[in-house]
């Protein structure tokens, strides 16, 4: 027996005049019940993402559904930024018990929250509770000194920078319970005194200069090879290309790399008339930072005296030495500059200065004075190289700034006299350099991070050329 096609028409026109209605109704309506939270269920979600973004994991699908209602309800004032806020306290304590942060995936996490939360609730609110929930477990009587040990004269960048933005910040985020205390000028003795001292665990932290950087890296000594960079610009695309590099050269001997920043550019500086690299080998050349400085020494034939750096300005004084290859700004804040009248305004070579903190020493110290946990003590470290990393930039920028100025004052109020080299004694110091690079490749750095190196000049330096 045939079907009735009629009335199958007829009741399927039916059908689907009434269900299609219904299926944009009820499809929305099954979508939205799955990503309904309600006061139980946000809390869960909040907790859920903030140990992703601790952990730098990825966000689930079921995760990003979540946050998708999370945004609605603050949009339409069903949750407020006061109650997310508690949320997050309510969770935090236990991630930090639980979960490792890195410095790498704290650099991520401001813009993650931006997308997730804001502008009810930033990555700084978070960040506050984060320090607070930290600091509340170091009783009200007891203080972490954090104690850092540099050469850095007062009054330079070296030590203005952290004094006006670091030491403060650190101090009101843990409201008052982490104190960093830098010991500038040398007081806790040169760079490898106080590496000596952060290895006994009498201080935390060094400001280093090349002697320092060396000491702790000596890996990082081919960012000294003469003639390698040309301006800052390639300087600061190298060390954000190669930083994750850097940093496990450092860790290799027990340190981690709170803040990578430069010692400057590295000039000649002369008592006596100085016009080319003859009158040069004629003067009394002092050395502080070894290896690179006395092999490019030794290419040019000049015949150092090796002094220790917080005698390098009784040196120039006394008339032990003459003549010096350093950075500007440091001459200017020693006041050495005084005791010279000639430099060669082409550098000879570049050298990066560092901030490096113990890999065990915070740690240690929050773990067995106040009682942290393994974990928590490591995230609260990890804040404070978090925050030290977050200056760099502008130090790095007032360094450079100091830097010219102190070379223009040396000429306009002091008198200094620039000196050019003569062509011939340019393309001299480039081939003193190359065999620098040989001579020392394979002995004071990798010679594969060289090659890398340079292999990455090239390509930043053909590229700059396309786009001029």
């Amino acid at each position: 027996m045939r079907p009735n096609c009629q009335l199958f028409k007829k009741t399927g026109w039916i059908f689907l005049i009434y269900a299609i209605p219904l299926f944009f109704v009820a499809g929305p309506a099954a979508a939205d019940q799955v990503t309904k939270l309600n006061s139980e269920t946000v809390p869960t979600a909040v907790k859920g993402t903030m140990q992703a973004l601790w952990t730098g994991d990825e966000f689930a699908p079921a995760l990003t559904k979540k946050h998708k209602a999370i945004k609605k309800m603050l949009a339409n004032g069903e949750l407020t930024g006061a109650t997310l806020r508690k949320m997050l306290k309510n969770s935090i304590p236990g991630i930090l018990e639980n979960q490792k942060v890195s410095r790498y995936v704290l650099q991520k996490i401001p813009d993650r929250v931006q997308d997730l939360f804001a502008p009810a609730v930033t990555w700084e609110d978070i960040k506050k509770i984060i320090w607070e929930t930290g600091a509340s477990r170091i009783p009200d009587n007891q203080q972490l000194v954090i104690k850092i040990g540099t050469l850095a004269p007062q009054g330079t960048p070296w030590l203005s920078i952290p004094n006006r933005l670091l030491l403060p910040k650190v101090k009101k985020l843990s409201k008052g319970r982490v104190i960093l205390k830098i010991y500038g000028g040398g007081v806790m003795g040169e760079d490898t005194d106080i590496l000596r001292k952060m290895d006994i665990g009498q201080l935390e932290s060094c400001g280093c200069t090349a002697l320092g950087v060396l000491k702790a890296s000596p890996d990082v000594s081919v960012f000294l090879v003469p003639g390698l960079f040309n301006n800052y610009d390639e300087i600061d695309y190298i060390f954000k290309k190669f930083r994750k590099r850097i940093d496990k050269s450092f860790e290799k001997r027990g340190y981690i790399l709170a803040a990578l920043i430069d010692t400057g550019w590295f000039y000649v500086f002369s008592k006596n008339k100085i016009t080319d690299l003859d009158d040069i080998r004629q003067q009394k050349m002092l050395t502080w930072f070894k290896t690179m400085e006395t092999t490019l020494y030794e290419e040019l034939g000049i015949n150092p005296t090796p002094v220790s750096v917080p005698e390098v300005v009784s040196a120039l004084s006394t008339g032990m030495a003459d003549t010096c290859l350093s950075p500007s700004g440091w001459m200017l804040g020693m006041q050495a500059y005084q005791y010279v009248n000639y430099y060669i305004k082409e550098p000879w070579l570049y050298s990066p200065a560092a901030v490096i903190v113990s890999t065990k020493t915070i740690k240690n110290r929050l773990q067995k004075e106040i009682g942290l946990s393994e974990n928590f003590a490591h995230n609260l470290q990890e804040m404070v190289v978090f925050e030290c990393n977050l200056v760099e930039k502008k130090w790095r920028d007032h360094i450079r700034s100091y830097e010219t100025k102190s070379l223009q004052a040396f000429e306009k109020k002091c008198g200094m006299r620039p000196v050019t080299l003569p062509p011939e004694d340019q393309k001299q110091l480039a081939a003193a350099a190359k065999e620098v690079r040989k001579r020392l490749a394979g002995k004071a750095f990798p010679e594969d991070l060289l090659n890398d190196v340079r292999k990455a000049l090239e390509e930043y330096r053909a590229h700059q050329n396309i786009d001029d």
